[in-house]
């Protein structure tokens, strides 16, 4: 019989525990909080099995998660989260399927936040994703370069479009909290920066692993030779310039302030190729659950715009 190893190709949708939130919330848990001081602690499920599986399998995920990141990229990690979840594809308890989300940030020029997700498998966990060859989770090593790149350029407009919101009393989720978003890519305060990256593990450990250990002329010459190999790692930049309004605030008001604030952040958002949005939340959180993005559930819709036109 082959033995089964690796990893496990992800085919079911991981929930989270958005839709069953009000099964699994205990009294200890607030219903909503601020990103100004709130560390994260409860973000995941929190049933009996959801603790017990945490328990089990704690240390063997971060050790695999700290093989991963060192076999993958070369590089030290320090965890940040371990959220644990369950999977349901019916309503039998045979159907539901338990693992962890690791969050973690990896030690390199530019520090760059990873997560992997593990399953059950066997006695044991496995590494789940989406794809085969592995792009979301290089992708995040790959925008940690492409940053490397373009620091000076990506700095001058994140601090611009700090200098603009927190003057006008908007601020940004506090740094421990930033550090445990379910994110691949580079995370600093007001900005979430991300790209693509190829879909081969291999191949990216031959031509992408190496030059993320060069520095100056000789990594920016070999990058470049990536780039005009695989374009999209250049041109599917994404940057996400992220604000917080207080929850008294009038959301109109706050629309308006976006609209203008395109105008005055445009120059600089410009200095640097790739796709970027300015994106605020009402700051009224949940403790728990996560949006689509994998930053905590507003309880408004987010006001969004594009920004760099």
């Amino acid at each position: 019989m082959r033995k089964v190893t690796g990893f496990v190709l992800c085919t079911s949708l991981i929930l989270g525990g958005c839709s069953f939130m009000h099964n699994d919330h205990t009294k200890d848990i607030p219903k909503t909080v601020s990103v100004k001081d709130y560390d994260g602690k409860y973000i995941g499920e929190h049933k009996k099995r959801n603790g017990v599986f945490l328990k089990k399998h704690k240390d063997e995920v971060i050790q695999k998660y700290k093989n991963y990141v060192k076999d993958t990229f070369g590089y030290d990690c320090k965890i940040n989260l371990i959220k644990p979840y369950t999977n349901a594809s019916g309503l039998s308890e045979k159907s539901k399927t338990d693992g962890l989300v690791v969050v973690g940030t990896v030690d390199y020029d530019v520090p760059f936040q990873f997560r992997l997700i593990f399953v059950e498998s066997g006695n044991g966990v496995a590494i789940t994703t989406f794809t085969p060859g592995h792009v979301n989770e290089t992708s995040a090593a790959v925008a940690a370069m492409m940053y490397k790149r373009y620091e000076p350029e990506i700095e001058q407009a994140r601090l611009k479009f700090k200098s603009e919101v927190e003057k006008n009393g908007y601020y940004t989720m506090n740094e421990k909290l930033q550090k445990k978003q379910e994110f691949n890519g580079v995370t600093k305060q007001f900005l979430n920066f991300n790209t693509d990256s190829i879909d081969d593990l291999d191949k990216f450990k031959k031509e992408f692993k190496p030059i993320m250990h060069l520095k100056g002329d000789a990594f920016n010459q070999q990058l470049q030779s990536l780039i005009n190999k695989y374009p999209q790692i250049k041109k599917n930049m994404k940057s996400e310039f992220i604000a917080y309004y207080d929850k008294g605030e009038n959301r109109e008001t706050v629309a308006n302030y976006v609209w203008n604030l395109q105008k005055t952040t445009n120059d600089t958002m410009k200095l640097y190729p790739g796709n970027k949005s300015i994106i605020f939340y009402k700051d009224k959180v949940s403790a728990s659950q996560l949006d689509d993005h994998k930053r905590l559930q507003s309880d408004s819709q987010e006001i969004s715009i594009s920004g760099g036109k």
